[in-house]
């Protein structure tokens, strides 16, 4: 352990150096030292630190959110979907003469969408959320007050649509994605040793279906390390695992190191669990009948499909393994995030400054050279790409101007169906967890 890994510890917990000092019984100056790496941190110091913040065990950080969400409505009116379930102004929703999935017609705000077929009434209206769709929509959702729980109640809500109109929903995908924080108290992860211990037969699954992917990509003339994932089951079937090695993937994506996309975003692994028709439509009904959390849901579902053991040196299982163990009781730690992020104006500030900003400031001294004002005629000249003007749009729409009410919704969960615990496990045993 490091001194900038003591300071993001402190950081984290919100303590100051002289509080931080005093619960673990060193000076102040002490504390100030090892964070500007003058000191380093003792075994002694690293057992107080876990006994004092409950780090023993070295548990992994984990961090879970929901990274795509798709549901259709056996309904004709995207607007009515917008402003019901969405609860956005469906007038902030760009239209456009096209769709997938075999729609023809998509409604969008950035990176959230609705599909409709005029020409297919029977397809009905679908709400597709990906992973920047869904961190946008957070922001709806903080801002009346309400978390994912509120919003899936809203699907079964009575009346939803109004005028009595009874409309058939269903949650045809839902993504959850699981990421590993790096840890400084023990080590992360190794998805080498899940691989290895497939392969070796250390691995009981309820999935008939094992892929890998990984090695190594050319990219500017540089060889980049694409990282290390694991796939169980098929994109077809109901539930569909996907562990990789996130690190490595934001590092190829934004072109840095392994070891800067790790100090950027503190992350080593991603655990994803895909969910498709049955499976989405039963996990949601399970979480709305019985209380569970989403997160504990999501750590059952992966610890029931996949059971990891250690073996001796002849290969012969001895006891459950205790690296995948960590794994999942870091799992029971988690809770379920909630970070809304507006449309990303800072990227498109970060391509300015890579790519462009060198040119423009040159045009401009040359400008300023001979008494010109060619750099700014041509951009006032220059015409946006329909992409751009929908970017502008996104980017400078506030929230009030997206929400159809002005005032933070009142709590319209209803009341939690009784079920017993026998009830829950036979519902548990027969239809998820399978």
């Amino acid at each position: 352990m490091h001194g900038k890994e003591v300071k993001k510890l402190r950081t984290q917990l919100g303590l100051t150096q002289q509080t931080f000092a005093e619960k673990i019984s060193i000076p102040r100056t002490v504390v100030s030292k090892i964070e500007n790496n003058h000191r380093p941190v003792s075994s002694t110091l690293l057992a107080k630190l876990k006994k004092n913040f409950h780090l023993d065990g070295g548990l992994l950080t984990m961090e879970a959110k929901i990274d795509f969400l798709r549901v259709r409505f056996q309904i004709n009116s995207p607007d009515l979907v917008i402003e019901k379930v969405l609860r956005m102004d469906s007038n902030a929703f760009m239209y456009k003469d096209y769709g997938f999935y075999h729609y023809t017609e998509t409604y969008c705000f950035s990176e959230i969408f609705v599909f409709f077929n005029p020409n297919d009434i029977h397809m009905g209206v679908m709400i597709e959320l990906r992973g920047q769709g869904c961190r946008e929509y957070e922001l709806i959702l903080e801002e009346y007050k309400e978390s994912w729980s509120h919003f899936f109640w809203r699907l079964y809500q009575d009346n939803l649509f109004e005028n009595g109109l009874i409309v058939d929903t269903k949650i045809t995908r839902i993504d959850i994605a699981l990421d590993e924080k790096l840890s400084p108290f023990s080590s992360n992860y190794d998805l080498y040793e899940l691989k290895e211990k497939y392969e070796q037969g250390l691995v009981n699954t309820t999935f008939r279906n094992f892929d890998f992917r990984g090695g190594f990509v050319q990219k500017n003339g540089k060889t980049v390390n694409k990282g290390l994932s694991l796939y169980f089951g098929s994109r077809q079937s109901p539930m569909y695992l996907n562990f990789y090695q996130k690190d490595y993937e934001l590092a190829k994506k934004e072109e840095i190191s392994v070891e800067q996309a790790q100090e950027k975003y503190g992350i080593k692994n991603r655990y994803e669990v895909r969910l498709a028709d049955e499976k989405a439509y039963l996990f949601v009904e399970y979480l709305l009948s019985t209380g569970e959390t989403l997160e504990w849901v999501v750590k059952e579902l992966i610890d029931t499909s996949l059971k990891v053991y250690d073996c001796d040196e002849e290969g012969n299982r001895i006891s459950y393994s205790k690296n995948w163990r960590q794994v999942i009781e870091s799992m029971q730690e988690l809770r379920l995030t909630i970070k809304g992020e507006k449309p990303n104006y800072e990227k498109s500030l970060r391509w300015l400054s890579n790519y462009l900003a060198p040119t423009l400031k040159k045009i401009w001294l040359i400008d300023q050279t001979l008494g010109k004002n060619e750099l700014m005629d041509r951009i006032q000249r220059a015409k946006l790409k329909e992409i751009d003007e929908e970017a502008i749009l996104t980017i400078t729409t506030s929230l009030r101007e997206l929400i159809i009410q002005e005032t933070a919704a009142t709590d319209t969960t209803p009341e939690r169906i009784s079920v017993t615990k026998e009830e829950i496990e036979q519902l548990l045993a027969s239809y998820l967890f399978i």
